[in-house]
């Protein structure tokens, strides 16, 4: 069983937490020691995700075990930290990824928007995704512009050596779905060239069955 994944969003807001807490709640209902892992969190509604994990959890460990890092501003952690005058040390976070490594079987780690958001002038998030040494799995919207910013994301990972396991496509709207949605199941997978996982529907119902098909596809 690989021990962790990387979860990369094509963009922000395309439900990486979404995901993130669905596949968290099931691989701990099977009986996995699984933690998620916030690294860095901008603004309050990325610490509220954070939040969100510690639930799932059970509160086992500290707040700021899972997001080592927060930030007020709801900006690219390069912007938001210029604004407060702080230069980020980033051996917080890996320091907080080995503590919830060694103490659970798989961690989760959430990133901050998409590959090249910045971190610092000269470091962006797949760097930091390609020093955790995680296989990654990409969260896009299912709706219209999802082929393009899903290409890009995959070709960039791939460019730095980033191992994609997969795709999951986010339904982020609801309702009705129109013909980019019903199209991009298969066309973003194929012109990817990586495994579609699974289809997250919008809102709770259903996403335990979907999570239960990722990790069946991913953890066995």
């Amino acid at each position: 069983m690989i021990r962790g994944l990387f979860i990369a969003g094509t963009d922000t807001g395309v439900g990486k937490t979404h995901v993130t807490a669905a596949l968290l709640a099931e691989l701990r209902r099977r009986g996995v020691a699984a933690a998620a892992f916030k690294p860095i969190a901008c603004g309050e509604g990325g610490r509220r995700d954070a939040k969100i994990f510690a639930g799932i959890m059970r509160h086992e460990v500290a707040l700021d075990l899972i997001n080592p890092i927060y930030l007020r501003h709801p900006l690219a952690p390069l912007i938001a930290a210029q604004r407060e005058r702080r230069t980020l040390d980033l051996s917080r976070v890996f320091d907080a990824y080995g503590a919830l490594a060694r103490r659970y079987a798989v961690v989760l780690v959430e990133g901050a928007g998409g590959l090249l958001v910045p971190i610092r002038p000269d470091y962006l998030v797949a760097d930091l995704a390609k020093e955790f040494g995680l296989p990654l799995l990409v969260v896009a919207r299912l709706g219209l512009g999802t082929i393009n910013h899903s290409l890009l994301t995959v070709r960039q990972a791939k460019a730095m050596g980033l191992r994609v396991k997969g795709l999951v496509l986010n339904d982020t709207l609801g309702g009705r779905r129109g013909l980019a949605e019903k199209t991009n199941i298969t066309a973003v997978p194929g012109l990817c060239r990586v495994p579609l996982l699974g289809v997250m529907p919008h809102g709770p119902r259903g996403a335990r069955a979907v999570a239960g098909r990722i990790c069946r596809a991913l953890f066995g």
